[in-house]
């Protein structure tokens, strides 16, 4: 028994090691410059590692009880059905093995996290690959392009600046509560850096829906995070400004100041009156998108229809939009509710505040649902909100047992 529970919390450790840092992307990319089958061989390495306990797993628990089940089911079948109304070309089947793919990590996390130890275990390896991920894009602002190909913009192993900004957000989000409170500011304050390297608009906004969220309900003390920046900026103020110059040249001569980088810096400052080429794209690519679903705004495309475009429209609504029309809009608000609908007591304030990250980084992204530490961290989510309600039934249950045994024993 002792060796099964070790070997749950190795696969655990394991699993968020390597799926949430994008391991399997990043070795595949570096080796084979491709990223399309990486996953799938990972996945199927740890279904084979935890087996035995996936099996028994699903035996013993009510994880098919979980609504995080039943949209995995809708989800398939959603993209089986429309698949007849594609082009059936090379790209809506990649579409659809990409889909089913994602049913199959949401089962395997689902399966291997359903276990009250394990959620605590998990949140604690996450806030240790956060603050990993952090190191790794601080290092990349002084020395640019070690993970990235855009220089001033740092990557770390998600070799995207945006994903790795959202996958810093979306890990704090769960870490930082399982923190003693006096570690939750500083714990913040250095995820924050580690987001800001990405220059990631749309990740920076997440960490102050995170950072505000927290603190009205009060998981977070205002007094603590002021302090944590009070004292980053007398570090700030003592170390870096003595050699502000020097540092700014380094920066420049090492390509990290750029074009890029000094438009979103400028849009910081005056986002209505600045419009760099990145906001420009994306208004570009989401009107096409809009222009596209408008032509089946009912039935939309079909499934994987909308991938077919040279570029997608960074807008997960949108993408679903084309493939299926008016139902294609709520498959990730019905995402959201099924992860988060049974949360209580202190898994409520996390479930609203990841249900509003979730809600907005559809706006900002189309690959929510192909990115592994995104699937992790839903069925994390589901976890945590049916083991609150599990605890709270089996506390009912003891009370009624020990109400009710007094009167067993009286009768006899």
């Amino acid at each position: 028994m002792m060796t099964g529970t070790y070997y749950r919390n190795l696969l655990t450790v394991m699993s968020v090691a390597i799926f949430y840092t994008n391991v399997p992307i990043y070795t595949n990319m570096i080796a084979t410059n491709a990223k399309e089958s990486a996953p799938i061989l990972w996945v199927i390495g740890l279904c084979a590692l935890s087996l035995p306990l996936l099996i028994g797993q699903m035996l013993r628990s009510n994880i098919w009880k979980s609504p995080l089940v039943l949209w995995c089911f809708g989800y398939a079948w959603i993209t089986v059905m429309w698949f007849f109304l594609s082009s059936q070309s090379d790209m809506p089947w990649q579409e659809v093995r990409w889909r089913f793919l994602t049913i199959i990590e949401l089962f395997v996390f689902l399966a291997l996290f359903a276990n009250p130890d394990a959620i605590g275990l998990v949140r604690q390896t996450l806030a240790a690959a956060v603050l990993f991920g952090v190191a790794l894009n601080v290092y990349e602002l002084f020395v640019p392009l070690s993970f990235s190909s855009l220089p001033g913009r740092s990557t770390g192993l998600y070799l995207n600046p945006n994903q790795s900004g959202e996958a810093l957000v979306m890990g704090m989000l769960f870490a930082v509560t399982i923190l003693p409170s006096w570690v939750r500011g500083p714990f913040i304050l250095i995820t924050g850096i580690g987001v800001f390297t990405t220059f990631s608009r749309g990740a920076i906004l997440q960490w102050v829906i995170v950072v505000v969220g927290f603190m009205l309900m009060g998981r977070v003390g205002l007094k603590n995070v002021l302090l944590s920046i009070s004292m980053s900026l007398l570090l700030v103020a003592l170390v870096l400004l003595p050699r502000w110059d020097e540092l700014l040249t380094t920066l420049g001569n090492s390509g990290v100041i750029n074009k890029n980088v000094e438009e979103r810096l400028d849009w910081f400052t005056d986002p209505s009156g600045v419009s760099d080429y990145s906001s420009w794209e994306r208004k570009y690519l989401a009107k096409q998108a809009w222009d596209k679903t408008a032509d089946h705004p009912f039935l939309g495309n079909g499934t994987g229809s909308s991938r077919e475009m040279a570029a997608g429209a960074h807008n997960q609504y949108l993408m679903f939009m084309q493939d299926h029309g008016l139902l294609g809009a709520a498959i990730l608000p019905l995402l959201v509710l099924a992860v988060t609908w049974r949360a209580r007591g202190e898994a409520r304030g996390v479930a609203i505040v990841f249900g509003c990250i979730i809600i907005v980084r559809g706006f900002f992204s189309h690959d929510i649902l192909n990115q592994a530490e995104s699937l992790m961290l839903f069925a994390l989510m589901a976890i945590m909100s049916s083991s609150r309600e599990t605890e709270m039934e089996q506390t009912l249950s003891i009370a009624t047992a020990e109400v009710t045994a007094p009167r067993v024993l009286a009768r006899t």
